[in-house]
């Protein structure tokens, strides 16, 4: 697994104070439930700090009510949401608060501490990590206010690497020196280390301007040789070597994975919405808060680079719009502020409203623009409500019992996307989840379903599995069924069956179908 522990120390903190007044199942879902607030309380705190030293308290203010109504933000905060991506967006805030923080060393270890828990939690990271420590080397050769003498940069890299190095060793040190694309390794480390030893050669030795590029240049070529000699194959991101029906069949179905391209028009209306009012409000600052058009500079700068990185994988939209939430409370404090120096008391109640209502406009169009599919609706409906039969508890429970009756293995080939409820609620075991580490098993489990019976058969006799089951009706089973109109899925879901599998019968079961493989 290529997810950080990290993020369940939060979760497992709060079961075990809650567990003995509560119970264990139930601390659990309250767990579940108060976490994520908590981290959206973490979210306003550093929103408002950052927002606050930047533009005032008035648009902190307004820039904590945006987040409720950002939905590429406040999505990741749900209650019994307790994936990675709220905790990256913390990171993401904290270190643009560490950029900008007026106390430089301060303010360079802070964003240096997020850049490295962020990376730790999910390698997704690197590019903003990277084009952060860029603009600090930037904002340092070009004298931003603030950066002068390189002291911020200097303790952002000293910070990502000692950090980084720590919660390595406290996380992933059982795997050693081997190499993955998808989590830090120790090339990244060696990276880091080199980044922050050449900042400290070049702010001790280099005198002048020229000799300042220089030296952060030859250390970014370094750094860039570190990443790219001892892992090639990570240069062009972590999916790139899946097998191609993997890639085709599971990794381009995940929505979130894909570019803004390939969205449906609600996914884009969520990641460009606020956008327009955000670079208005950089403009607005650019004229009229000219001595301080560094930092406008660096922050539109960091914005572009957080949308570009979200055009290009949807699921990074959420640190994109946290950033673009600042300048946007700018330009909502200045509209509310000429809206009260109207004389005319129906144009200043009018011109209120309109100030108030602006950051509801992607909602606004969300609701107005995007065309709705009532056909769509209704099938997403109609597969939930299968899902939800097939992996409810009592037919997960049922399941393992009539495992458990026909004494034989408890090696289940299934769906991808059903292993993990298998997992967790049987003894059984499944050949492969939707995790991509275990791609050569998820090819497998791909060539079966979509295999005509004999080659299905000879991958089941290769891999030992004792069952079959599948879920009519959502969506992995409609694509397999889709693609190969003559493989297992597509045979099963019409009733054909095997001479080598045998059904089995119980109500119990519900939507779910199971088949034994006959031993020969």
């Amino acid at each position: 697994m290529h997810w950080s522990r990290l993020v369940d120390l939060p979760i497992a903190f709060a079961i075990e104070i809650l567990r003995p007044f509560v119970g264990m199942a139930m601390a659990e879902m309250l767990a579940a439930a108060i976490v994520p607030l908590l981290t959206l309380l973490v979210l306003l705190s550093v929103l408002a700090r950052l927002v606050d030293g930047l533009l005032g308290r008035r648009a902190a203010f307004f820039a904590c009510l945006m987040v409720p109504i950002t939905l590429s933000v406040i999505l990741q905060f749900q209650v019994y949401r307790v994936d990675h991506h709220a905790w990256q967006i913390v990171c993401a805030a904290a270190m643009m608060l560490g950029v900008f923080l007026p106390a430089a060393r301060r303010g360079g270890a802070l964003a240096g501490v997020s850049g490295a828990i962020w990376l730790t939690i999910s390698l997704e990271g690197l590019p903003m990590v990277v084009g952060t420590l860029t603009a600090l080397g930037l904002g340092w050769l070009l004298q931003r206010k603030g950066d002068r003498d390189g002291s911020r940069l200097e303790s952002a890299a000293l910070a990502l690497a000692l950090t980084t190095t720590i919660l390595w060793f406290a996380t992933r040190l059982p795997q050693g020196l081997e190499v993955w694309c998808d989590a830090v390794s120790a090339y990244h480390l060696a990276t880091f280390a080199a980044a922050a030893l050449g900042i400290w050669l070049t702010r001790t030795f280099a005198r002048g301007p020229l000799s300042r590029f220089a030296g952060l240049a030859i250390s970014g070529l370094v750094c860039a040789l570190l990443l790219a000699v001892p892992a090639p194959q990570c240069v062009t991101g972590a999916f790139n070597d899946l097998p191609p029906l993997v890639h085709r069949y599971w990794y381009e179905k995940i929505a979130e994975g894909l570019p803004i391209w390939r969205q449906d028009w609600s996914r884009i209306v969520t990641m460009v919405a606020l956008l327009p009012i955000s670079v208005w409000g950089l403009v607005l600052l650019w004229r009229t808060r000219r001595e301080a058009r560094g930092d406008w500079a660096m922050y539109g700068g960091l914005l572009g680079l957080a949308v570009a990185i979200s055009w290009l994988v949807a699921r990074a939209d959420g640190v994109a719009m946290v950033l673009a939430i600042a300048p946007a409370s700018y330009v909502v404090d200045r509209l509310l502020t000429r809206a009260r120096q109207l004389s005319v008391v129906p144009l200043r109640i009018l011109a209120t409203a309109a100030a108030i209502l602006l950051p509801f406009v992607p909602l606004l169009l969300l609701n107005s623009l995007v065309p709705s599919n009532e056909t769509r609706e209704a099938t997403r409906e109609r597969t939930a409500e299968q899902e939800d039969d097939c992996l409810a508890p009592t037919r997960l429970h049922a399941l393992g019992q009539v495992l458990e009756s026909r004494k034989a293995g408890r090696n289940i080939m299934a769906p991808l996307d059903l292993g993990p409820a298998l997992l967790f609620s049987t003894d059984a075991t499944v050949l492969a989840s939707s995790h991509h580490r275990n791609k050569v098993a998820m090819n497998d489990v791909i060539r079966f379903w979509m295999a005509p019976p004999a080659k299905a058969h000879a991958i089941i006799e290769a891999r030992g599995s004792d069952f079959v089951l599948f879920c009519p009706g959502i969506p992995e089973s409609r694509t397999y069924a889709k693609a190969a109109p003559g493989g297992m899925m597509a045979r099963l879901s019409k009733g054909e069956v095997p001479d080598w599998l045998a059904p089995l019968e119980d109500a119990r079961l519900g939507t779910l179908k199971v088949y034994q493989v006959r031993a020969r």
